[in-house]
């Protein structure tokens, strides 16, 4: 039936559908990479010192520098650098270059092996902000292999997020899902797990493969059947932004009062408790609201005026029956 149809309709007139659909999927793709993109820049972010100026961590590039420039062969100083390179701005070609050096030149196999995996991660994120994907999951498992062997709880789940994401960008939904089930066993904390489900819900969102997302979901939620405190505040956390978007949506229907007639508002000024509410409050608003504040001063001096007036007409009128 295939080559029927191909011989009775023109391949031509598939093209613009085929044109299409590709241009859609390229889209698809560069939005999910620039999402995987962003959430490794936001990560670097967070893990960079709260307080932390720009001005101070040019001066640790600097510093940084004058050392390796001092001893050229000192691997140690060159990552130091090239970390330094990497706090300030990612993306900086000069962090790749300096990482290139240092990898490709087998100075990194001198160091410690905790070291050695931070040279092959910060390498990798480097290839991979460069969209050298293929070059940053070989680097990333080498550095998983570095951290297996010597390395704490917090970069090896830094290194199964790092690899999530690369999964992700070459479209391998379910060894991504498989690094977030090893991730989850290294968390520390029930935020950590949180917002590693997260991550990697968000990265996934964009691969476009739905069975990938129902794998992801699975593993997420037996998860939280064996660890109910991280349940418990998953779900208050589920609830807020729930609620929060309830309020916020444009879409929503909202039930509207009843029309409030005369006598209700009469009623209400007479109640004493609804002054008690009011007054405070007016009070500190006249207190922080600076166009209040103006209004009023503008109606104390027309009332000054005003009484000024009266007193000059008064007294004028006094001076004429006298006379």
């Amino acid at each position: 039936w295939l080559k029927l149809l191909l011989a009775l309709v023109p391949l031509s007139n598939f093209q613009p559908k085929l044109v299409i659909l590709s241009a859609m999927a390229n889209k698809a793709r560069a939005e999910a990479l620039k999402k995987l993109r962003e959430d490794w820049l936001a990560e670097n972010s967070d893990a960079r010192e709260e307080g932390v100026t720009k001005w101070q961590l040019n001066n640790q590039i600097g510093n940084a520098k004058a050392k390796t420039t001092k001893n050229p062969e000192d691997y140690d100083l060159l990552l130091d650098l090239a970390q330094s390179y990497g706090i300030l701005d990612p993306c900086d070609k000069r962090c790749l270059n300096v990482c290139e050096r240092l990898v490709l030149t087998g100075g990194a196999n001198t160091l410690d092996t905790q070291r050695q995996g931070e040279a092959y991660y910060l390498y990798a994120r480097s290839l991979f902000l460069a969209d050298k994907f293929e070059e940053s999951l070989s680097n990333l498992e080498k550095a998983t292999i570095c951290f297996k062997e010597k390395g704490n709880f917090k970069l090896r789940r830094s290194n199964n997020r790092a690899l999530l994401r690369v999964y992700c960008a070459l479209g391998r939904g379910r060894e991504a899902s498989e690094r977030l089930e090893v991730a989850l066993t290294l968390c520390e904390s029930s935020d950590d797990c949180i917002m590693l489900y997260i991550s990697a819900k968000q990265a996934l969102e964009h691969t476009g493969n739905d069975r990938d997302k129902e794998i992801l979901d699975d593993i997420w939620y037996v998860y939280l059947d064996t660890h109910p405190e991280e349940k418990g505040k998953f779900e208050s956390y589920n609830e807020t932004g729930m609620g929060l978007c309830r309020q916020f949506s444009t879409g929503e229907e909202r039930t509207e009062e009843a029309a409030v007639d005369w006598a209700e508002v009469w009623q209400r000024l007479k109640d004493p408790e609804v002054w008690k509410e009011i007054l405070p409050a007016a009070i500190e608003e006249m207190k922080t609201n600076s166009i209040i504040r103006t209004l009023f001063m503008l109606c104390g001096y027309l009332l000054l005026v005003y009484l000024v007036l009266m007193v000059s007409l008064a007294y004028k009128g006094k001076s004429g029956g006298a006379k």
